[in-house]
This record gives C-alpha cells, structure tokens and sequence, in this order.
C-alpha cells in the first residue's frame, strides 16, 4: 500500500478569547472563554480541512492521470491502459472514496453542538469559514467524473474482450468445418 502523504498536513487557527465574543473569522476563532467544547469544535473543523485539502490533491491528481487515458484515446481510438492496471485504478479509486466517506464528517455536527446553540453557531460559521462542503462537493465531483470515466473504459475492455472471444469461436468454428470436410473427403 502506498502513502499519498508528501509533507505533513498542518493548518494554523489562531484562537483569542474576549469575553462576551464568539466570531470567526479567516485564520481566527474569538471565544468567549477557554471552553474545551469550542476548543474541540475548532479543532475538528480545522483537521476536515485539512483532510480536504489532502483528498483535494489526491483527486486533483487522479483526474490529471484519467485525463491522460482519455486524450489518448481521442487520439488513437483505443485505450493505453491494459485490464489488470485499469482494475487496479479502479481499485485505488474506490479506496479513495470509502477513505473519504471514512473520515470526513462534513454534513454531521457532533452531538453537543445540537445540544447547544452557542456551540450550533460556532460549528456552523466553522463550516462555512473553511468552506466545507463546497470543497468536499468538489472533491466528490471529481471522483464521479473520474468514476464516469472508469466504467466507460471498463465498457470498451469489456467490448475488446468480448469481441476477441467472438473471433476466437468464429476460428474455432472454422477449424471444424474445415476438418469435418477433409474427413469427408477423405
């Protein structure tokens, strides 16, 4: 299994408090007190970011690759990649997505945020100051694409091979009749 990780994944959130004031704003978290809670909630919408930010290069870098496949075959009608290295590539983009839907928690809030609205706003205006779930859209919309591709090569291995066999009995059928014919006339 290989590591897609390069460099290490850090972001930096700076976090102050003054009372009375819960805001977010880019690169900053004005708390009202030190409350483990929000520092939790700042934590986990900053490490999703993160998170998206790798799955973001991964998939960018995945479309690149499929993109390659398809110029070639606009180019000269038939695929560069052959069946085994076309199934792996699947498999590596299936790992991907089930790693993503795994470990991004985008769309849930954590249990004490529905519990209290002090913790709802900030987890919600975190969400929105990281752009969370455009970036993950986006993230999502390259592996349908990516997928959408996938299959349609798979289809045309699957009508190479279907059309190999095709000959190969047309041959085999062939050979039959050319030896019943000589054992006939012979």
């Amino acid at each position: 299994m290989f590591t897609y990780f390069k460099q290490k994944l850090s972001d930096y959130v700076e976090v102050d408090i003054q009372p009375h004031t819960l805001k977010v704003e880019f690169d900053k978290v004005i708390l009202p007190d030190l409350d483990q809670e929000m520092i939790r909630l700042v934590m986990l919408n900053t490490s999703q970011s993160v998170a998206l930010e790798r799955y973001s290069e991964i998939t960018e870098d995945l479309l690149i690759e499929t993109n390659k496949h398809t110029v070639y075959l606009e180019k000269h009608g038939k695929l560069d990649i052959s069946g085994n290295k076309l199934k792996r590539f699947i498999g590596k983009i299936l790992n991907i997505k089930n790693k993503i839907s795994e470990n991004l928690y985008i769309f849930d809030s954590p249990e004490v945020a529905w519990e209290n609205k002090e913790l709802n706003k900030l987890n919600q205006d975190l969400k929105q100051s990281f752009d969370l779930k455009d970036r993950y859209r986006l993230i999502h919309d390259r592996i349908e694409i990516i997928k959408e591709n996938l299959e349609l090569f798979k289809d045309i291995m699957d009508q190479r091979e279907s059309s190999l066999l095709e000959w190969t009995i047309i041959i085999l059928i062939v050979i039959e009749v050319i030896d019943l014919l000589i054992s006939k006339i012979l």
